[in-house]
């Protein structure tokens, strides 16, 4: 069974997987996602995977100014992003943090992210709330559970990830 946090956005989800990756030392590939601050109003997105991914590095997604999204780099995903989750999964865990709606305009990573979600490595990943027909398929995939994130349990969630995959550990 997988396991995706969910929930508002600010309340910890990226963090407590992070937490739970560093305590634990469970080998892991997939992909994270940061956020480079470069001035006050801009901020740009980047996917960073796991070093046995091919091509390790860091690429951007997604460009903002003044608070909104200004550019989504699709072939990001498509290409890089969808070739780092095929070649996923040759260690215990594989990590999809964050899955958002950036996303839809990708076939190729969408068939890799449901993929790996119906194989045997077991996923542990990040999920925003919004309605979207890609972000719905995932919540509501037969392997997926779901914990919902808040400010009230946000310390407590390293501690049910390492719970959750105590038999990968």
């Amino acid at each position: 069974m997988h396991l995706f946090l969910t929930g508002p956005s600010q309340t910890g989800k990226s963090t407590a997987l992070r937490r739970f990756l560093e305590t634990t030392k469970l080998p892991a590939d997939g992909f994270l996602t940061a956020f480079d601050a470069q001035g006050e109003d801009r901020r740009l997105f980047f996917i960073r995977f796991d070093t046995q991914a091919p091509e390790s590095g860091e690429r951007r997604l997604a460009a903002r100014a003044q608070g909104r999204l200004t550019r989504i780099y699709s072939g990001v995903f498509d290409g890089f992003g969808a070739d780092c989750l095929r070649a996923a999964g040759q260690r215990r865990l594989i990590l999809m943090d964050e899955l958002g709606t950036m996303e839809e305009g990708s076939p190729r990573f969408i068939a890799e992210v449901f993929h790996r979600l119906d194989g045997a490595v077991p996923v542990a990943g990040v999920v925003k709330m919004q309605a979207s027909p890609f972000l719905d398929a995932v919540r509501a995939h037969p392997r997926v559970r779901l914990v919902l994130a808040s400010r009230d349990n946000r310390d407590v969630l390293p501690d049910l990830l390492a719970g959750h995959f105590a038999d990968f550990l």
